[in-house]
């Protein structure tokens, strides 16, 4: 036997519903059966059997006053079959075999699932099936119905299913409404959500029916299938989404619960604003490109109803705070915004965002970025002034009136030695830059170390937030003396006759290095001493030291002393006995 496979799938959540609806039908060993009256003499009756006990001759009719109402009502019945489609009247053709036969697989237990869900949401496929029959014009009174199962031969088998007593003249009460109804909307659409309807085992709620109210209908039907969520679920999680929602408008949507008759409840309403998420869609692809001065925004702009036009918002980082940049929003036929309050050189974020009729803003777009160009370079440094100190030469200057990342330093000799630079008078050499990074101060710090005996320039290059460089200052000049001292001289000879001390000295090589002598005066070896008279000149080469006294030890040494002030380490100490003066002659 072929089934038509589209026919033995469902979804997930129908699927649920049709198990617990035959769990439901099979809450007993005998099934259960159905039955309401419109209260105008109709009676409607639907039955379904326990899933392993589907009787193979149909169904026995009757009422509780000992009437027959059918004899036989059998599965296939040709009239029934006429009111479903050619699948599904092929389908109901070919089951009955399988159906008759005992099987307890799992696969016959989700088709007699699948068969109950179709039986209890369409009339006509429970007819098909033998499972429901119809009473017109029945008198008043109080009746229960009871159906029972035929074999092949058109005997019962014992199985009976009996409904709950109806009045013919009484309208069975409908379904209760949904409770807790809520809705959401979102860029999806709207969601709803309710909680279920207390349970009711005689006359079951299968699915749901939603109306909306808006968008110039009233009344109209969202859902063009049953909603059939199953019997019980969270009540936080949405059960349905209107896709098609219609977006600026206040809707008002109606759920009505339908039991396995297809009567539906009263209404539960509930009323939400929806705004128009397409025109709020941020418009893609959006561009920056940078330009002298200036940064152009563009965009694809589209024709949306509800659309009122754009705003653009920009940052100086990817992850915000931004600014926005239109006060008001731009047209929505705008496609570009020019932004000229920016500075070159620096990185500018940019995203758009869509406004609708109400005001509302949409979600921004994707972020841009874009770096512009200066109109020209930045203009050149004045005041440039250096101050020597004793490791380091600090320079200042005035800062320029145009926006800069910061300024390079450089510097060259001109002669003697300034770090690895040296060069004759009349070949500089080349300008060095000595900062790698530009320094934003108005101020850099030249460290020289030791440096000494030398001549060098620095001037300062502005540099633009673009790179783009100004014109060097003028140079400033830096002469740094001969911080160099000279090598101590040598006593060659000391005498302390005579009631006085000589010494006779030589100057250190090269002895154009000296330009004074000092004389170093102690009271012992390890005394460092004081110096004793006025500096001597580079041309002496004797000291004579009469304040003395005979027959004292005196210690001496030397200091050399340059033209630029450095003095040299004191000479090796040299010792003079002082003897006793001679003899005056007699008058």
């Amino acid at each position: 036997m072929i089934i038509r496979r589209e026919f033995l799938l469902a979804t997930a959540a129908s699927f649920l519903l049709a198990s617990s609806l035959c769990k439901l039908a099979a809450q007993e060993s005998s099934g259960a059966m159905f039955a309401v009256s419109d209260g105008k003499g109709h009676i409607s009756l639907l039955w379904f059997p326990p899933p392993s006990n589907w009787p193979a001759g149909g169904w026995k009719l009757s009422d509780s006053t000992g009437q027959v109402i059918a004899p036989q009502i059998k599965m296939g019945d040709a009239a029934a079959l006429k009111a479903l489609s050619v699948e599904d009247a092929d389908a109901v053709g070919k089951l009955l075999p399988v159906l008759a036969k005992p099987d307890a697989s799992p696969q016959h237990k989700n088709l007699i699932a699948i068969l109950a869900l179709k039986a209890f949401s369409d009339s006509n496929y429970a007819r098909a099936l033998g499972l429901s029959w119809a009473l017109d014009n029945v008198a008043p009174g109080s009746r229960t119905y009871k159906v029972e199962a035929l074999d092949d031969a058109g005997k019962t088998t014992g199985l009976q299913l009996t409904s709950t007593a109806v009045d013919s003249a009484q309208a069975t009460a409908p379904p209760p409404a949904p409770a807790d109804v809520q809705a959401k909307g979102d860029q999806s659409g709207v969601s709803l959500g309710w909680t279920p309807a207390a349970e009711n085992r005689q006359l079951p709620v299968i699915s749901y029916a939603i109306e909306r109210d808006g968008g110039g209908q009233s009344g109209a039907a969202v859902n063009a299938k049953p909603v059939i969520v199953g019997t019980h679920w969270d009540p936080k999680i949405p059960l349905f989404l209107d896709r098609n929602a219609p977006g600026n408008d206040t809707l008002t949507y109606h759920i009505f619960s339908v039991d396995v008759f297809g009567r539906r409840s009263a209404g539960s309403t509930v009323r939400i604003f929806y705004p128009d998420f397409r025109a709020l869609a941020p418009p893609e692809p959006v561009s920056a490109t940078p330009g002298i001065a200036k940064i152009v925004v563009g965009w694809k702009s589209e024709k949306k109803a509800n659309l009122a036009g754009y705003i653009v918002e920009r940052s100086f980082l990817e992850g915000g705070p931004y600014e926005v940049l239109t006060a008001q929003a731009l047209p929505p036929e705008t496609a570009q915004y020019e932004d000229t309050t920016v500075r070159g050189g620096s990185a500018y974020y940019y995203r758009v965002r869509a406004v609708n009729s109400r005001g509302d803003l949409g979600n921004p777009s994707s972020t841009v970025m874009a770096q512009p160009k200066n109109p020209a370079a930045p203009p050149k440094v004045e005041g440039l002034t250096a101050d020597l100190g004793q490791t380091r030469v600090r320079l200042t200057w005035k800062p320029v009136s145009f926006p800069v990342a910061g300024y390079f330093v450089e510097r060259r000799g001109i002669t003697g030695a300034a770090g690895a630079e040296t060069a004759s008078a009349s070949a500089p050499t080349k300008w060095v830059r000595l900062n790698s990074h530009v320094t934003p101060e108005p101020l850099y710090d030249d460290y020289l170390g030791l440096s000494s005996d030398t001549k060098m320039e620095y001037r300062v290059v502005p540099v633009a937030f673009d790179n783009a460089e100004g014109p060097a200052s003028n140079a400033v000049q830096v002469a740094v003396a001969d911080r160099s001292v000279p090598f101590p001289p040598s006593i060659t000879d000391a005498s302390g006759a005579g009631g006085k001390a000589l010494l006779s000295f030589m100057p250190a090589s090269p002895p154009e290095k000296t330009a004074q002598f000092l004389v170093v005066r102690g009271a012992s070896a390890k005394d460092p001493g004081v110096v004793i008279g006025d500096p001597l000149p580079a041309s002496a080469r004797q000291f004579t030291d009469l304040y003395v006294s005979p027959g004292q030890n005196y210690w001496y040494r030397l200091v050399a002393v340059d033209t630029n002030g450095n003095r040299s380490d004191p000479s090796l100490p040299v010792a003079v006995h002082v003897g006793m003066p001679p003899a005056p002659s007699a008058p």
